[in-house]
């Protein structure tokens, strides 16, 4: 016999009591349901431990199995594949895995839209990030280390190093820099 579990996470913008009511009309027992605060993630576990395959875990939405993609997807499969258990998402009707046949297809089926949307966010955030990276650099803004100065002994220390009586090595001791600098200065004609 199958059963009904809820699982609630509270945040800063999703208490409890606004989740319980839509949970327990579903048909979720008080004792059958499962709560976490923010990050806590103890009753999750509690939940893992008490499902069977063939049971049913109902969430308000489905941002309460995590913050990100990567969580969201983590504990699906969890739920899903591993405890080979049904969730239903009340604010998504169409994530209803607990139906009979249709079930492990709507649940591959949300895992796959998940992922893409994971990727989809990932390539988005690179994309502003360049974006901003470029327009920051168009207005002036350098990025990295700032260029070493080069000090006035660098022209006797690359006299020597040009007639032959220091090495790269050498050079960028006396110097106190690194071989890299050295032969950039070396390179731009310093």
């Amino acid at each position: 016999m199958s059963n009904l579990y809820g699982y609630i996470r509270e945040s800063e913008k999703q208490s409890a009591e606004n989740q319980i009511p839509a949970i327990r009309e579903y048909g979720v027992e008080d004792s059958r349901i499962y709560k976490d605060r923010r990050n806590d993630f103890s009753a999750y576990q509690r939940l893992l431990d008490t499902i069977r395959s063939g049971d049913t875990v109902v969430l308000k939405s489905l941002d309460r199995l995590g913050d990100s993609y990567d969580d969201i997807i983590v504990r699906w499969e969890k739920i899903t594949k591993e405890h080979d258990s049904a969730i239903v998402v009340l604010d998504m009707p169409l994530p209803d895995t607990a139906k009979a046949l249709s079930g492990q297809f709507v649940s591959e089926l949300v895992l796959d839209v998940l992922k893409y949307a994971e990727r989809n966010q990932k390539a988005l955030r690179r994309q502003r990030q360049s974006e901003g990276i470029r327009a920051a650099q168009e207005r002036g803004v350098k990025f990295g280390s700032p260029s070493k100065q080069i000090p006035e002994e660098f022209q006797r220390v690359k006299a020597d190093y040009e007639r032959g009586e220091l090495t790269v090595t050498g050079a960028a001791a006396r110097l106190n820099i690194s071989r890299a600098t050295f032969r950039r200065w070396m390179k731009e004609g310093n």
